[in-house]
């Protein structure tokens, strides 16, 4: 089997979806798993996917704004890849809506309207969507357990946001702290535009936890495995994504690039909102032609 399972498996590993569920779905589903279009047809030697985290405080992700908004890529040849992150706020025509800010486009049509956004938008036709809340992302963070190793150039202090009371330099993020890093973006002088790479730069911190745990003793795969069995429903078959699951320990997070689309900051009446850069499709381009950034 070639290795055009690795991008899945890196997805599932960063946003705490690493593999099917083995029987039923637990009634605590709160991640989703779907194709983006019908039957597995991924581009040859490369596969995206869309990758969403809901503002659901409470139960299923679903008819909420997005907060994250990532399409993460690999070229299953050679092995590079790349989370390309999008700000909430940027400003696109979402189809038969017109145009209004890009997280939008999840409380109006779901993940599907989401990757068609973005498909219009990239020219990248994505494969797979992965979406999670609050719930999903606390759950399987905590049943994974032993943290997720982060390095912060900064303090984050975001007591009437996030929550976030975070140090400077290294720092192990359990459930709470890690959920408030991902949602920090009032105290950070970038803003959402910051959030959005440090939510990418969180994707590959448990990339290398899963890596690392593996390298170290493989049969940890199958705890991962068990943790998310709880916390998923799929609308894909279930030996499809196993078998991506099981390579998951093949991607290699030093190959894998995160960068976040250049914007500039804006208004539409009285609305505070990011402006994509047309600079931007030279990054598509080069992410639709090697599946890479």
């Amino acid at each position: 089997m070639r290795r055009r399972a690795g991008i899945l498996a890196l997805v599932i590993a960063c946003i705490s979806v690493l593999v099917p569920t083995l029987g039923a779905p637990s009634q605590a589903a709160n991640i989703l798993v779907g194709r983006v279009h019908s039957g597995y047809n991924p581009s040859d030697g490369k596969i995206f996917v869309l990758v969403l985290g809901s503002d659901a405080r409470f139960g299923n992700p679903d008819d909420v704004n997005a907060d994250a908004i990532h399409i993460v890529g690999i070229n299953t040849d050679t092995g590079r890849g790349g989370i390309l992150n999008f700000p909430r706020d940027s400003y696109v025509s979402i189809p038969g809506r017109g145009n209004a800010k890009i997280n939008e486009a999840l409380l109006r049509g779901g993940p599907e309207l989401v990757a068609q956004t973005l498909e219009n938008l990239t020219g990248i036709r994505l494969d797979y969507w992965i979406m999670t809340g609050f719930d999903g992302f606390r759950g399987l963070m905590f049943d994974i357990g032993g943290g997720v190793e982060i390095n912060l150039p900064n303090a984050i202090y975001d007591p009437g946001g996030s929550g976030a009371n975070l140090e400077a330099g290294k720092q192990r993020l359990f459930p709470e702290a890690a959920l408030s890093y991902v949602r920090t973006r009032k105290s950070l002088s970038g803003g959402d535009v910051a959030r959005s790479t440090n939510q990418g730069t969180f994707l590959l911190a448990l990339l290398r936890k899963l890596q690392h745990q593996v390298d170290y003793n493989p049969s940890t795969l199958f705890r991962w495995i068990t943790a998310t069995q709880k916390w998923t429903r799929l609308d894909v078959p279930p030996e499809e994504l196993f078998n991506l699951g099981v390579l998951a320990s093949q991607v290699d997070p030093k190959k894998i690039k995160n960068v976040t689309v250049p914007v500039s900051l804006g208004f539409v009446g009285a609305a505070s909102v990011v402006f994509i850069s047309p600079t931007a499709n030279s990054i598509y381009a080069d992410f639709r032609k090697n599946g890479a950034l």
